[in-house]
């Protein structure tokens, strides 16, 4: 299992040796495993935040803007505001510069939110994030059209649970169950970014906590995940009209897909 370290990344991150490792993994792997993104306690207080605002996801059952995804396991909407408001954790430069560079320069922010594995959660059905573009001949040969990008708020192990990967399975025509997952274990600072054909799936929560792995869906401009947001009333980013207000050019880029006055309707 390849994982690149992300400390010390000096001059421009899109020229960086670690943004082209990251690169040929996503390409080779259909997965990266970037460690030392985060300062620790900013993601420690991430999960504060987490657990103050958004406390009643820790329910056991599905919400009107929620969807399950899983036995215990539910997709949730976060606003960005407050800390998962940061720049630095929704636009980090590191992520988005290796995004740029294996999906498009225009690339946008698709989805923001979290996937929260609840105490006592089972694996997760194997699965791709959505289904093939083409047909199965044609889809494994093309480039990325989508990323997910997760940043796990508590460390991603055996107890807590992780997300088991099955390297090279965005290149596959079908799932193929005889390979071997990959199961690594993703600690608080680290995170994970995988293409969207790639085959994977959430381990069981053996703890008594729960697991929020914080996500961002990057994809070409044209491209709408038309799986996880089948429910009217979910939202795919979620944030006020003077979220924009701050924005430099380069981060209001990720949203040119959407109206900043249409926000509350994302």
């Amino acid at each position: 299992m390849i994982r690149i370290d992300c400390r010390n990344v000096s001059g421009e991150p899109a020229k960086s040796e670690q943004v082209r490792l990251a690169h040929d993994c996503l390409v080779r792997n259909g997965y990266a495993i970037l460690d030392h993104v985060f300062p620790e306690d900013k993601i420690r207080a991430l999960n504060l935040e987490f657990n103050e605002h958004y406390a009643r996801f820790r329910e056991d059952r599905e919400f009107e803007d929620t969807v399950e995804v899983g036995a215990g396991r539910f997709l949730v909407p976060i606003d960005l505001a407050g800390g998962f408001g940061d720049p630095f954790i929704y636009a980090n430069p590191l992520v988005v510069a290796l995004v740029r560079e294996t999906l498009e320069p225009d690339a946008i922010l698709e989805a923001y939110g979290a996937i929260v594995s609840l105490p006592g959660a089972v694996d997760q059905e194997i699965h791709r994030d959505s289904p093939l573009l083409f047909s199965n001949e044609i889809a494994p040969l093309l480039p990325a059209h989508a990323l997910n990008f997760g940043v796990p708020l508590i460390e991603m192990n055996e107890l807590h649970g992780t997300t088991a990967l099955y390297p090279r399975s965005h290149r596959w025509k079908g799932y193929d169950k005889q390979p071997q997952p990959e199961l690594p274990v993703v600690p608080i600072g680290s995170c994970i970014l995988w293409d969207f054909r790639l085959f994977h799936g959430g381990t069981s929560n053996r703890s008594n906590m729960p697991r929020p792995l914080l996500y961002s869906t990057f994809a070409r401009r044209w491209y709408q995940d038309p799986v996880n947001f089948s429910k009217a009333t979910q939202r795919r980013l979620t944030f006020e009209p003077a979220f924009f207000q701050n924005l430099s050019d380069d981060r209001r880029q990720l949203f040119s897909h959407i109206d900043p006055s249409l926000a509350a309707d994302c």
